[in-house]
């Protein structure tokens, strides 16, 4: 489950944590995205055949303490980068 509670907001930028052992962590951002925008998961665009298969890869192997890799993509407005260890920072871009 993505944790909510310890999200910071700090010069427009919110940070979240995945689990990084949930078999879907695409949904996962889904829920982030769709807490911040107060919505349903359900109303916003698929996101799954656009980026899972790179984030399940960075959560698979190396491990978080053998490389510092990360994935950003755009996404509902929001520039989004995920880090290896699970941390999400999101973004709103520039209208």
């Amino acid at each position: 489950m993505t944790q909510l509670t310890d999200a910071t907001a700090d010069g427009g930028v919110i940070r979240r944590q995945l689990d990084t052992n949930q078999e879907d962590p695409a949904a996962q951002l889904v829920e982030v995205i769709a807490d911040i925008d107060d919505v349903e998961p359900m109303e916003l665009a698929p996101i799954y055949y656009r980026i899972d298969g790179l984030i399940t890869g960075l959560f698979s192997s190396p491990s978080p303490l053998e490389a510092n890799a990360h994935v950003a993509f755009s996404y509902e407005g929001y520039r989004i980068r995920v880090h290896q260890d699970g941390t999400v920072t999101v973004r709103e871009l520039a209208s």
